[in-house]
């Protein structure tokens, strides 16, 4: 018992003594005692969660070691402070950090009842204290500790200071530090939106973050709860009726703990990787410091975009899983390429033995192969006219719940675009001067490549006789796009363009990228055709505005990075081919099947052997980029029917666009693409490729840069083709790579040659009309 005597004598008398020093000595004390430094009272630095915001303003995700977010006081609403304080310190605006009456006759009555486990009776400032600089240990020093340090924070902050630096610290359970923290966990809703017995059950968690968690047991939690509104009734910080209606409130939860995916999960992660650079942020932590990230992304486009790509990939996943058979030697391949085939071959089994142990695990197998044959998506859309990410899908993991670092397509998958590249082609002969009628020999072109006969043909085996450039892209001819780049574009011209309209990967110096060798992400591709939608201006793609500090200082800000890329006159001819894609080539389905009549342009892609599927689609105010395909490149869809970029990329452009043009909040309208002063309008006889008059049953438009009217003007006109153009419900079908792609090159292949070629006219031949 006098143990127990010297305890209690000593404890108060460190509490007198710690009231009667000055600060100075206080000071010199804490070197001594390992005590927190004046500093460290006056700049607490509790860790805080990072929050990234959409340009909507709605919270995406929160890095945090600990899930807190500090708020002030007067977003705590009264119900919650009332609810502590009747709780835990009904003197709090009374002492001066430690409540000596209170902890004499708390201390007492441990020695009467002889407890082992002493009860404490520590004051809000006493248990914020604890919480913020000290350790939970049970030992009279820490005790002593705690009852100085908390007479310090009384000395250096007010109580309702002192009161929202509790409430923004103590931990609430299911993760959640601090009350808004715990709001949006149990509740759905900001602190300051709490009702009376919200407030009750949040102030409940904190005897036992377990016991009485609401989400896990409700009954308990309620019990505690309705004690808790008792207490605040005997102190009359409620009145009775107040206390009688809190009681008999239900529980309703809107249970959310905070994951580390987020509502955008590829996006957030991209947004991690991006400000993770000490070159940005200094030493400034991420995970610890309540940072506030605001970036680009719409939260509702972003819905769309998942929903979109959700919706039509379960439907082409099953057409795939019909279709597809393994053949038995790439099952084995990837059979001989697992984790578990390895760790067999370590303990010593032979391949044959190790094969047999695996394909007889028919669970395992079957998984196996399942997850090799997963169809992955990316969907980017961008603003064109400042560069703003507005929806971001990186994968086929939509839910924060399946998602943990995954490979993101958009930005870390870099594959060949197909015919989507074609455009660039198409641009640079347009701004070199020929027209968008120019017409171009619809027959294969046999060329040397270096590693043998490279002769590209159509997908549908087709040929035909003299095609304009506008049909040949429309319906994405592959003989006219490389007869047109070798007959009359240089390699270098070609990556010259698509550099300028912000295709910054490597472009080997061959004439298959034409057809869209080389291997680009939908993000750079979706800010090149940004360029279109924004007539001929580049603007870097953006996903961060701004960073601030906790105290929302600016620390970092994004600075707007564009360029003008190529003429708005060439800009505009090509806007108006890429327009005839949509509206009567191979991206009909967009109009025919799926109903979407906003003024639109865009280009289907299939690479070859149907690896990748593409669709690059654009409006004034939105560009949005789709690619499908598989991880693995030795899977490939099965058929066109479903496979190219018409079937397999352009349903989900679609299903986004008609969902963000359908939404009034989101303030789209159907706009016309802008027409420069310079552009020349000429009516044109399909028939015979010559100015007809306007009212003509076989006329359009054909739109003209000067320097393409000139040349058109100065050279005799030769009748086109007819142009083949399949039922609205299949011309997408006439869409792909076909034999798009040369055989393996060698190491430093150089430019295609043809064979036996006949040589190249110079100046242009009579007769290109």
């Amino acid at each position: 018992m006098s143990k127990i005597f010297s305890k209690l004598l000593f404890l108060l008398f460190a509490s007198i003594i710690a009231v009667t020093v000055t600060t100075s000595e206080v000071s010199a004390a804490s070197k001594f005692l390992g005590l927190p430094s004046l500093e460290e009272l006056e700049n607490p630095n509790p860790e805080l969660a990072s929050l990234v915001y959409s340009e909507d303003g709605v919270l995406l995700h929160k890095f945090f070691l600990k899930n807190r977010t500090f708020i002030p006081l007067k977003s705590i609403p009264r119900s919650t402070r009332y609810a502590l304080i009747a709780t835990e310190d009904v003197e709090f605006y009374n002492h001066w950090g430690v409540d000596l009456r209170r902890l004499a006759l708390v201390m007492g009555e441990n020695i009467i009842k002889g407890r082992t486990r002493w009860h404490g009776a520590s004051t809000i400032t006493q248990q914020l204290a604890k919480n913020l600089y000290l350790t939970q240990e049970r030992t009279v020093s820490r005790k002593v500790k705690e009852l100085i340090t908390a007479i310090e924070l009384e000395k250096t902050y007010t109580k309702d200071e002192i009161l929202a630096l509790y409430l923004n610290t103590v931990y609430f359970g299911s993760g959640a530090y601090g009350i808004e923290a715990a709001a949006h966990t149990y509740f759905g809703k900001p602190a300051w939106q709490l009702t009376l017995p919200e407030s009750a059950s949040l102030i409940a968690t904190l005897k036992n973050p377990t016991a009485y968690n609401p989400a896990k047991d409700p009954v308990s939690a309620v019990g505690r709860r309705n004690l808790i509104l008792s207490l605040m009734e005997k102190e009359k910080f409620i009145t009775p009726q107040q206390a009688s209606v809190a009681r008999r409130t239900p529980l309703v939860l809107h249970y959310t703990p905070v994951s580390h995916s987020g509502l955008a999960p590829y996006f957030t992660e991209y947004i991690r990787q991006t400000i993770k650079p000490a070159s940005m942020l200094g030493n400034i932590d991420l995970y610890r410091d309540g940072l506030s990230i605001q970036t680009t992304l719409d939260s509702r486009m972003q819905n769309y975009a998942q929903l979109a790509a959700a919706e039509h990939l379960a439907d082409l996943q099953a057409s795939f899983d019909r279709a597809w058979r393994w053949p038995e030697a790439l099952k084995n391949q990837m059979i001989m390429e697992s984790e578990r085939f390895k760790g067999y071959k370590e303990e010593g089994l032979t391949d044959q033995q190790a094969m047999a142990r695996l394909k007889a695990d028919t669970v395992w197998l079957n998984e196996l192969l399942r997850s090799k044959t997963r169809i992955q998506v990316a969907l980017v859309a961008i603003d064109p006219t400042n560069g703003h990410v507005k929806a971001w899908v990186g994968g086929n993991r939509f839910s924060p719940d399946d998602y943990k670092y995954q490979f993101d397509h958009v930005w870390q998958a870099k594959r060949q675009p197909g015919s989507t590249f074609k455009p660039f082609v198409y641009t640079a002969a347009i701004d070199k001067g020929l027209p968008s009628n120019f017409l171009v020999l619809d027959q294969p072109l046999a060329l040397n490549s270096g590693n043998g006969i490279w002769s590209p043909r159509n997908s549908d085996g087709s040929s035909g006789g003299m095609t304009s450039l506008r049909s040949a892209l429309s319906r994405s001819l592959n003989q006219v796009t490389v007869r047109l780049a070798y007959e009359h574009l240089t390699t270098a011209e070609i990556i010259s363009y698509a550099r300028r309209m912000g295709i910054t990967s490597p472009m080997p110096s061959n004439l298959s990228i034409a057809l869209g060798t080389a291997e680009v992400t939908p993000l750079e591709l979706a800010g090149a055709f940004s360029t279109f939608a924004n007539n001929g201006i580049w603007n870097e793609p953006v996903s961060i505005l701004k960073v601030e500090d906790k105290h929302r200082r600016l620390i970092s800000e994004y600075a707007p990075n564009h360029r003008f890329a190529i003429d708005s006159t060439t800009n505009f001819v090509m806007v108006s081919m890429l327009k005839d894609v949509i509206n009567k080539g191979t991206g009909v389905a967009v109009r025919a099947r799926y109903g979407f009549e906003a003024e639109a342009a865009g280009k289907t892609g299939t690479t070859q052997s149907m690896r990748d599927a593409w669709f690059a689609g654009f409006t004034p105010q939105l560009v949005a980029v789709v690619w499908t395909g598989f991880d693995d490149e030795r899977i490939k869809f099965t058929s066109m029917e479903y496979g190219q970029g018409a079937r397999a990329a352009l349903p989900v452009w679609a299903g986004f666009m008609k969902r963000c043009y359908s939404d009034p909040s989101l303030k789209l309208e159907n706009r016309y693409f802008h027409i420069p002063e310079t552009v020349i309008a000429v009516p044109i006889s399909n028939q015979t490729n010559t100015p007809s008059e306007l009212l003509g049953s076989d006329v359009y438009i054909e739109y003209y840069t000067p320097k393409g009217f000139k040349y058109y003007q100065s050279h005799p006109v030769q009748h086109s083709s007819p142009p083949v153009v399949a039922p609205a419900e299949s011309t997408g079908a006439l869409e792909g790579a076909g034999n798009a792609l040369p055989p393996p090159a060698p190491k430093n292949p150089g430019p295609a040659q043809a064979v036996n070629p006949a040589p190249k006219p110079k100046p242009k031949p009579a007769g290109a009309f």
